[in-house]
């Protein structure tokens, strides 16, 4: 296996782990969980050069469970108060990537929140113009409530994993940190390969 080589490394001991349309309900799909934060500058790496590209271009996602946490090295304290490895900035990020998942199918989450990690600012204007992406429910989710709030429940599904940074990728519901590296290094390749193996089955443009 590959050594892991590029994370946003935790500060600190914390023990938390439109494609096109198909044929539906009978397609076989392999979750894919997603540990990561707005700033980190490999999470920001991996999203925009190989999950995006793998999910969209190459059109996995109609097989995949996709879930994506934006929480990744941040912690909250016994008072509910969030704080994010790269600040208050990050922490407002992480907060709308929750807000789009929150109203957005994946399909739709996943461009916008790729295109907005393409930089290190609120992109969300331009991404939507891009995409012509109606994000007024996403605008009132992040202004009617607190970021601690919008973040609660991502932080409580970090907590249920155990990594050493992030991206940290869980595979068919299991986190493997060797497995996760792999993933992190050459996605679509080991995506492909754990597909075939759980379904018998190749996908199309598969190695």
């Amino acid at each position: 296996m590959r050594t892991i080589a590029f994370v946003c490394l935790l500060m600190g001991l914390v023990g938390v782990a439109t494609p096109r349309r198909h044929s539906g309900p009978q397609t076989d799909k392999l979750p894919i969980t997603l540990y990561y934060e707005a700033l980190c500058p490999y999470c920001m790496e991996f999203v925009t050069t190989q999950l995006s590209p793998s999910m969209v271009r190459l059109d996995r996602l109609p097989y995949t469970n996709l879930k994506l946490i934006p929480y990744g090295n941040a912690e909250t304290d016994d008072a509910g108060k969030v704080a994010c490895q790269h600040g208050v900035q990050e922490c407002e990020l992480n907060a709308w990537h929750a807000c789009i998942l929150e109203h957005h199918s994946m399909a739709e989450s996943l461009k916008l929140i790729a295109c907005m990690m393409r930089g290190k600012k609120n992109r969300l204007d331009k991404c939507s113009d891009r995409y012509q992406i109606d994000v007024a429910e996403v605008k009132n989710c992040k202004a009617s409530r607190q970021v601690d709030d919008i973040l609660k429940k991502y932080g409580e599904e970090t907590s249920k994993v155990s990594f050493l940074g992030v991206p940290a990728i869980a595979l068919d519901n299991i986190y493997d940190a060797n497995l996760s590296a792999n993933l992190t290094e050459d996605f679509d390749h080991f995506f492909c390969a754990a597909y075939q193996k759980k379904f018998q089955k190749k996908l199309n443009d598969c190695e």
